[in-house]
């Protein structure tokens, strides 16, 4: 089970998680890199920092996804999708804006 929340209403739904989320990028090679970050919100723009390796990736590949899993207060993971982009060169402390195109909450799974 997922619910819709509109890309204007992430914000105020991510404050539930706090204020660091999971930055996934795609790689050359195929697996996802994963990589954790402090987030800053600027109306449906998500600001997120990466290191040098995720910021090429990024400029190579522009979607990512962001997670803000379940916790102990919030039984719902939730995920957005976006397209990053950033000014300049990526280097080790790149600050990437997400333009975020969806976003759910989403249930965990059941257990095995």
């Amino acid at each position: 089970m997922s619910i819709t929340i509109p890309p204007a209403e992430l914000e105020a739904a991510a404050a539930d998680y706090g204020r660091t989320v999971y930055v996934i990028t795609a790689t050359a090679e195929g697996p996802p890199r994963v990589t954790h970050s402090s987030v800053a919100f600027d109306g449906t723009t998500v600001r997120v920092r990466l290191g040098a390796s995720a910021s090429a990736e990024v400029g190579e590949r522009p979607t990512v996804a962001l997670l803000w899993p379940a916790t102990r207060d919030q039984s719902m993971s939730l995920i957005a999708d976006g397209l990053a982009s950033f000014d300049g060169p990526p280097g080790p402390d790149t600050e990437v804006a997400v333009e975020i195109t969806g976003a759910v909450r989403h249930r965990p799974a059941p257990p095995a």
